[in-house]
């Protein structure tokens, strides 16, 4: 069969085009295959979102499947520019069952709030699993805090020795707003909620924003061992900073702690309360704490980890057992959740198609 660049007469269309005046680059131009890409952008990816147990199915789908070794996801590399603990990281994941291949390039800039521009940002580029060649482009703020706040849901879920009355909220941003959605649509036994943050304003702000979401009661508290001590799971989400908040005198038995903030919150002692350590990536864990906080290290046990519980490999928390959650953050649940809405965007036509191949 002939080459389609080559003419009737033998002589290729390159050789034609040289003659007619076209550069090679030209004639690669006009003779470039189509590459359709649909760019989501944020409120493209809210407006079409999973809904909240839509989204706990899917993290649980991507750990399951990990646990059987049907996931293929590196540990995240990144960068950090110059200002303190600043990073970009990126992330790729293949999840083959579901068909989801892709990577996120997110970055983190504690402090941008103050100049008017968001801390977290960031970038989910999807690529068709037939031939490789990127289909999407997506804003990753929205699916990484659906994400993140249902990695702890669901951890939660398959840890919690009972049905959880209580939860305790250190730090009320976006990503404490998701944290309660999440863990209200996997826990409706929930009750009470008590919130803690760096200053009175804002936890206010948010009790009475969140007030009417829950059929729980949401309480602002002035310490943050009253948001810690005592509640049945806590989840922690603050910026990096000289105090960290959550004491192991509080960390009493019966709690999850889930900080999402990975090593902002909590003091050196609550490792050495623990009685037992979980991680989606226990490695990655490990290598955090024994970079960042040498103080802690002593308290390191060996991590169970989180997809072996969603594949039921291990057992619950005892009722008297102290149990901290690290969710590191895994790219297989970002590029299934973003698949997943990437799916959605085509069949109701949302977002904005170009060819990046021309």
């Amino acid at each position: 069969m002939t080459p389609s660049w080559v003419t009737v007469s033998g002589k290729s269309n390159l050789q034609n085009s040289h003659k007619q005046g076209k550069s090679a680059a030209e004639h690669a131009a006009a003779h470039a295959l189509p590459m359709p890409v649909r760019l989501l952008s944020g409120n493209d990816v809210r407006s079409i979102a999973p809904t909240l147990p839509e989204i706990v199915a899917l993290v649980e789908a991507a750990y399951r499947l990990e646990a059987q070794g049907k996931v293929e996801v590196p540990t995240k590399i990144g960068v950090h520019p110059r200002r303190d603990n600043s990073l970009l990281h990126a992330m790729p994941a293949w999840v083959g069952e579901i068909g989801a291949l892709g990577m996120k390039w997110v970055s983190y800039f504690p402090g941008n709030v103050a100049r008017g521009l968001p801390d977290l940002a960031g970038v989910i580029v999807l690529n068709d699993p037939e031939h490789g060649l990127p289909c999407c482009i997506m804003d990753a703020a929205h699916v990484t805090l659906l994400r993140t706040a249902a990695c702890a849901a669901v951890a939660a879920k398959y840890l919690a020795p009972r049905a959880p009355r209580t939860l305790g909220l250190v730090g009320c941003g976006r990503l404490a707003l998701w944290s309660l959605r999440l863990m209200s649509a996997v826990f409706p036994s929930l009750e009470e909620v008590y919130v803690s943050s760096r200053t009175r304003g804002s936890r206010e702000e948010f009790c009475a924003r969140t007030s009417a979401e829950g059929n729980w009661r949401i309480s602002c508290v002035d310490e943050p061992a009253q948001a810690v001590r005592g509640n049945d799971i806590v989840v922690t989400s603050i910026p990096p900073g000289a105090t960290r908040p959550v004491s192991g005198d509080a960390f009493t038995p019966g709690t999850l702690l889930i900080p999402l903030d990975v090593l902002n919150s909590w003091q050196d002692d609550v490792l050495l309360r623990a009685d037992r350590i979980v991680a989606d990536n226990p490695a990655h864990f490990v290598a955090q704490v024994r970079a960042k906080r040498p103080g802690a290290v002593a308290g390191l046990k060996a991590c169970v980890r989180t997809q072996d519980l969603v594949a039921d490999k291990s057992p619950r928390a005892a009722a008297s057992e102290r149990t901290l959650i690290a969710v590191c953050g895994i790219a297989s649940t970002d590029v299934v959740v973003g698949f997943e809405v990437y799916r959605r965007a085509c069949a109701a036509n949302v977002g904005l198609s170009f060819d990046l191949g021309r």
